[in-house]
């Protein structure tokens, strides 16, 4: 079954940019995809690179933070999706491309989404 997914941009400070392609990222259900996410810094302090997911009538939703010294990830996406940072780049990749999986996905470079309790 061919599923569709989503990806969006998310501004950060005037310094800074993230982009991510446009339009539709195209997948079967069982195959894997990857999404991608560059950015540039005028920081010179850690990077911090945020993925989220957005699916239908929800906020966005955090996935997970890669940094120079540590890795998060939401128990709920530790074993189909992986980012890896690189030097000016942070793709995430889908394996095991399920149905549920049609969102929008957000690549950012500083905490986007906070909650309130």
């Amino acid at each position: 079954m061919e599923l569709c997914l989503r990806i969006a941009v998310i501004l950060t400070a005037s310094e800074d940019t993230v982009t991510q392609s446009t339009g539709d990222v195209i997948g079967y259900e069982g195959g894997s995809v990857t999404l991608s996410c560059t950015f540039t810094t005028s920081s010179t302090n850690t990077h911090y690179l945020f993925w989220y997911i957005q699916r239908p009538n929800d906020p966005p939703k955090y996935m997970l933070r890669r940094d120079k010294y540590s890795n998060d990830t939401v128990q709920e996406y530790k074993k189909r999706f992986n980012a890896k940072l690189n030097t000016s780049s942070v793709p995430l990749t889908i394996e095991d491309v399920q149905l549920c999986d049609s969102a929008v996905y957000y690549c950012a470079l500083r905490l986007t989404v906070t909650i309130t309790l």
